[in-house]
């Protein structure tokens, strides 16, 4: 015989809101260098990581993600991490979508 289960409470959650993560370059960086943040922070595969390098050298900024806030500021951290940890000047900028 089945049994039904009748929810006591009737919650109704909100979706999180997202934050579209950007990376900004305003001096020379390593094709390698970018290659390898995207591929191993925002797990790029080789063919976008190489799209989104030609956008970072060419214009001095791309769009890597968009992820809920906790996890787009790790991301961003980490990246001006490695970037000051290298020498380069990389800034990440979070933005709700």
């Amino acid at each position: 015989m089945p049994i039904t289960v009748k929810p006591h409470l009737d919650l109704e959650l909100e979706k999180p809101k997202m934050y579209l993560v950007s990376i900004l370059s305003d001096s020379h960086i390593p094709w390698k260098f970018c290659m390898s943040v995207l591929t191993s922070i925002f797990h790029k595969s080789d063919e976008d990581a190489l799209i989104l390098t030609d956008e970072i050298l060419t214009h001095g900024e791309c769009f890597c993600g968009v992820y809920m806030f906790e996890i787009a500021e790790t991301k961003a951290v980490a990246v001006e991490k490695l970037a000051e940890d290298d020498g380069f000047s990389i800034h990440c900028l979070i933005e709700e979508v």
